[in-house]
């Protein structure tokens, strides 16, 4: 996901959701035909949580802070919950040096220890380098800089389990108007993985934020060891109600239910008559009756897509920003989410683990806390 900090959000496609029934969500994908995804692979992209403010958003910048974010016990914590993998978010300037554009070789050895920590406690890592910056993923030097740098950071990770470590090349891709750009970039970084690191599947996904709409314009990788992986936050004024940094219709937004429909939305609407896009938009949004049948058509054309092209789909982030929305209605919303996507063997990763769009983790003195209701809607086993 984008962000401007570690608890907000820019406005993106957001089409997808998050699988849960069931312990062989993805290794169950019909005979995977074309992909070459290995089996041991697959098996632990079940549930996972994107870390986001370890390497992605640091509140801290000293080694202290770059050892210890998440400490051996709260990585045990993740997998004794139910969760099978993390998704580490890790922004390119962070471990990539601006003026050569090679690695921070201090920020290789914290990143090496950081994915050895979540192995030793049964999870395997998708290393997520998690770029924002939408103007410069345009930047030709830019491109050539980080096709070079994919080759070396793989090449350096290839030591590692290819059962338990996955390369996410770009976050969110947008090249608006510009797709098959992208479809060129993706198949460069994706040879400069695989010259580097052979047996480790990569993860990839479609222009425009990386919603299905994306998947359905992008030109397949002829390597096999891929994972197609598509975002979800819809239905939007949902998901992202009272958020004060997307559109200016959902910034009023409060108590906003799911399921929707028209009567359920009325007191809402009621609420609305100064912010007469808002209330369209809600009015519209109860008119559509979002509940559980109406995510399974929603996600029918990236299912779809997956099982005819023979490749293996993952839901790489989904979630509500917390702030405005009833708990039952978090709750709702979740839990139908993984279902359908459950039901059509999709893994997921919530976003996130440390941010309030999902398990929202705080610490209490030496005890991990994650939110109950999402934990629980999506089928981890808190107290």
């Amino acid at each position: 996901m984008n962000s401007m900090n570690p608890f907000s959000r820019r406005d993106f496609i957001r089409l997808g959701g998050a699988g849960l029934a069931g312990a062989c969500v993805l290794s169950s994908f019909p005979s995977r035909g074309a992909s070459s995804v290995s089996k041991g692979c697959l098996d632990h992209l079940v549930k996972g949580a994107s870390v986001t403010t370890w390497f992605q958003y640091p509140r801290r910048t000293d080694a202290e802070y770059f050892q210890n974010y998440v400490s051996e016990s709260e990585a045990m914590y993740m997998r004794e919950i139910g969760l099978t993998h993390v998704r580490l978010c890790v922004a390119p300037p962070i471990i990539m040096d601006s003026k050569t554009w090679t690695m921070r070789e201090e920020m290789e050895g914290y990143l090496e220890k950081a994915i050895e920590r979540f192995h030793r406690a049964g999870l395997a890592v998708i290393v997520d380098l998690h770029n924002v910056d939408r103007a410069v993923e345009l930047d030709s030097a830019w491109q050539d800089a980080f096709v070079r740098f994919w080759g070396d950071l793989s090449g350096r990770l290839k030591k590692y389990d290819p059962n338990l470590l996955i390369f996410e090349m770009l976050n969110e891709p947008v090249f608006s108007k510009r797709e098959s750009e992208w479809d060129v970039f993706n198949a460069r970084l994706a040879v400069a993985i695989r010259k580097s690191a052979p047996a480790h599947a990569i993860i990839t996904s479609g222009a425009g934020w990386g919603g299905i709409d994306g998947l359905y314009r992008m030109k397949l990788l002829e390597d096999s060891n891929i994972i197609y992986s598509f975002h979800s936050y819809d239905p939007f004024p949902f998901t992202h109600q009272g958020a004060t940094w997307s559109s200016e219709e959902v910034k009023p937004l409060r108590g906003v239910p799911y399921p929707s429909s028209p009567e359920a939305v009325a007191p809402v609407v009621a609420s609305l008559e100064g912010h007469p896009g808002s209330k369209g938009m809600i009015e519209r949004y109860g008119k559509e009756n979002w509940n559980k049948q109406k995510l399974t058509e929603h996600f029918k054309r990236g299912i779809d897509w997956g099982a005819r092209n023979q490749v293996p789909l993952y839901c790489g982030e989904f979630g509500v920003f917390k702030p405005h929305v009833k708990p039952e209605h978090r709750g709702n919303w979740f839990h139908d989410f993984g279902e359908v996507l459950g039901e059509n063997h999709i893994g997921w990763a919530v976003w996130g683990w440390d941010e309030s769009f999902g398990l929202d983790r705080k610490k209490v003195g030496d005890k991990v806390v994650v939110d109950a209701v999402v934990a629980k809607a999506l089928g981890l086993k808190v107290a």
